[in-house]
């Protein structure tokens, strides 16, 4: 599926890429890595929010298990090497509607839930993240009321 993130993404920055495949798995790379920034907020990915993150993956872009884990792993090690999350969000703003968005932002949320502990850092990084995609406070109090649920 992703043979090197460098080049995926210096394809879209570029607009050397154009096709609706590699639009489409950059949105999900771009994706996964926030919700992998989000189970690493409190220094560990554990379990249960792994599980979501591959959930949610699954159901939002019907990507296969083998696919999935690739993704992740290329996440990972994408959030190891970066310095800040503008790249990524801005990818997701220049890319998604205000909807898709506010989905992320409701996704990150149920990552943050997953492991039935909200910690500060996990709520930290996703008002960030909400900030740079441009998300209203509303929306992002209601997205956090409904993944909490």
């Amino acid at each position: 599926m992703i043979k090197n993130i460098k080049t995926y993404f210096e394809a879209l920055l570029k607009n050397e890429s154009k096709d609706e495949s590699s639009h489409t798995k950059t949105i999900e790379l771009a994706t996964a890595v926030l919700m992998i920034e989000i189970s690493l907020a409190d220094e560990h990915i554990k379990d249960e929010e792994r599980n979501v993150i591959k959930t949610v993956l699954s159901d939002h872009f019907k990507l296969s298990d083998e696919d999935i884990n690739e993704l992740i792993a290329l996440a990972e090690n994408e959030v190891n090497h970066a310095v800040s999350l503008y790249e990524f969000t801005r990818l997701l703003n220049d890319k998604l509607t205000m909807t898709d968005k506010i989905n992320i932002i409701e996704s990150l949320w149920h990552v943050a839930y997953a492991d039935s502990v909200l910690d500060k850092y996990e709520e930290y990084y996703i008002r960030k993240i909400a900030d740079l995609l441009y998300i209203s406070h509303s929306d992002y109090i209601q997205t956090k009321l409904k993944a909490a649920d």
